[in-house]
């Protein structure tokens, strides 16, 4: 039986997971082709439909090796740079894989690099286990790599102690501090910080000393990968740019062959490339790592020293991307929630659950003030009390009203740039009615990408506040608030949106936002317009 479980496990898991990426990419699209056609949210799922066998038997096959592994612990060796144990994982008395982890100085890393047949048979025991593991090429060697999180995520007994223990010799030895200690037990010990959406895993991060930041991210390495989550999350309706971002980080790979790389390396130390700064040579393997913004200069200079690409020299890309939602996102994911998205409410559930889990009472509070502003849209209700610091009712909002202002005058809808939202707010103070009015417009950043500069949009209010009574009253509204000019942004107009009469109007004067732009070469680096 383990002579033959063993090596099947790669096999399985390769079939189960293309069939898998077939069943995902055939839910999408037929879930674009009915909602064009008929206007509705519904897709053919055939995971569960066609492929239930062979999912069946990787479960019972996973379920084997979950019960069956042992996991053995090696002695601390700190000979070398980094301090490290090997862990071995055995089915009876055959080792079928192992791993090294190591103690970076500020997270855990576990590596192993070796032939293909090991890496994937590595990579199939920690996914049996509940872990994910990915196989890459390193040169001649294979390698799976996984860093804390992912050491977090395999949620075995026998590994999570020799993990444990592995750290308390870190402490044991004052490799570490007895604070750094008890946090990674806690970490371990508390479990995985991810959670799924759109078919999306995402890792979950709460700030540290200096802040308390709600970070959702997924970092994909692979530009299909990228384009896969992208896409998966624009089907839900999120928005890039708004609801999520992109961003490219790390560099490129440039492999030189033996012939052709001393002349390579002398090439860039010629042109005024520097060392350290532009690119880092490994010897050993031969390679040139090449920061992104000077790949075309370095690949430019060595096909000017007559090197030709695919001959003498490859050139991979060898960064990540990170895929991050933003506040305004987890607020929109929210509001799926509210509106009957069992995924949506699930994501909301278990996000929740693993700040609470990870990072204590103070990062769930926090996540409850992101979400308040959606969970309260349309919800508030006039006449407003208004307070004074000592808690006392100084004014009552008890009318708001919206016009839409194109080049000064009033309209009745707009669109565009010119486009404007003037709230006007009537309260009761000192026995009389007066007026508040703040006008909403779309302010400018222009950031230069390149050869080219970019414009983004965003939403901004810049009211002047007389007296303490009103600093008041527009703090009741928005939570925000001083005398004299106060800037307004997003957050603030998130707040205002909880009302009624506004509701509507702050999602017509949103939806009518104006396109980022592409401008020519020469435009000026970075310009932002208030």
């Amino acid at each position: 039986m383990l002579k033959a479980v063993t090596p099947a496990l790669p096999k399985l898991y390769g079939l189960r997971d293309a069939l898998a990426e077939f069943a995902d990419v055939l839910r999408d699209v037929t879930r674009e082709a009915i909602k064009r056609k008929f206007g509705i949210d519904l897709a053919y799922d055939v995971r569960n439909k066609s492929f239930s066998k062979i999912e069946e038997v990787v479960t019972m096959t996973d379920d084997y090796v979950y019960r069956n592994v042992t996991v053995e612990r090696g002695p601390l060796d700190t000979s070398g740079r980094l301090p490290k144990i090997v862990i071995r994982f055995k089915l009876g008395d055959e080792e079928v894989a192992h791993i090294t982890v190591y103690w970076r100085g500020d997270e855990l890393q576990a590596q192993f690099g070796g032939s293909r047949e090991k890496a994937e048979r590595l990579a199939s025991v920690i996914r049996a286990l509940g872990g994910k593991a990915e196989v890459k090429q390193d040169g001649d060697r294979w390698v799976v790599q996984l860093y804390t999180d992912g050491i977090i995520a395999i949620r075995h007994d026998g590994w999570l102690n020799a993990v444990k223990g592995f750290v308390k010799e870190l402490k044991d030895k004052e490799l570490i501090s007895e604070d750094r200690y008890k946090q990674l037990v806690r970490d371990i010990e508390a479990g995985p910080n991810t959670v799924k959406f759109a078919g999306v895993e995402f890792s979950v991060n709460y700030g540290d000393k200096y802040s308390d930041i709600i970070q959702v991210r997924y970092t994909p390495t692979s530009e299909a990968s990228k384009n896969a989550a992208v896409n998966a999350l624009r089907a839900k309706g999120l928005r890039e740019g708004e609801h999520f971002t992109v961003t490219e980080q790390g560099g490129y790979e440039i492999r030189v062959t033996k012939e052709a790389y001393a002349k390579a390396v002398e090439t860039l130390a010629q042109v005024g490339l520097k060392e350290g700064e532009h690119y880092a040579v490994y010897g050993k393997r031969r390679e040139i790592h090449v920061k992104k913004d000077r790949k075309d200069a370095v690949v430019r200079a060595l096909k000017a020293a007559r090197l030709k690409e695919g001959r003498d020299f490859t050139v991979k890309w060898s960064g990540h991307y990170v895929i991050h939602i933003t506040y305004d996102g987890l607020r929109e994911i929210q509001r799926m929630a509210l509106g009957g998205d069992v995924e949506a409410e699930r994501f909301i559930r278990e996000l929740e659950d693993v700040l609470k889990r990870r990072h204590g009472d103070d990062a769930a509070k926090k996540l409850i003030e992101v979400l308040t502003p959606a969970r309260e849209e349309g919800a508030a209700e006039l006449p407003l009390a208004v307070y004074d610091d000592k808690g006392n009712i100084i004014a009552r909002v008890v009318d708001l009203r919206y016009e839409f202002v194109e080049n000064g005058k009033v309209v009745n809808q707009c669109a565009g740039e010119g486009c404007r939202l003037r709230i006007i707010v009537e309260y009761d103070a000192g026995g009389e009615r007066r007026q508040l009015k703040m006008e909403w417009y779309w302010g400018r950043v222009q950031v230069k990408k390149g050869d080219a500069t970019v414009t983004y949009y965003y939403e901004i209010a810049r009211p002047t506040v007389k007296d303490d009574v009103e600093a008041a009253v527009l703090k009741a509204l928005t939570g925000k608030a001083k005398r004299g000019r106060v800037y307004l942004l997003a957050d603030q107009l998130d707040a205002l949106r909880r009302f009624k009469p506004l509701k509507d109007a702050v999602d017509q004067w949103r939806a009518g936002k104006p396109q980022g732009q592409r401008d020519a070469q020469n435009a000026p680096h970075t310009s932002l317009n208030l």
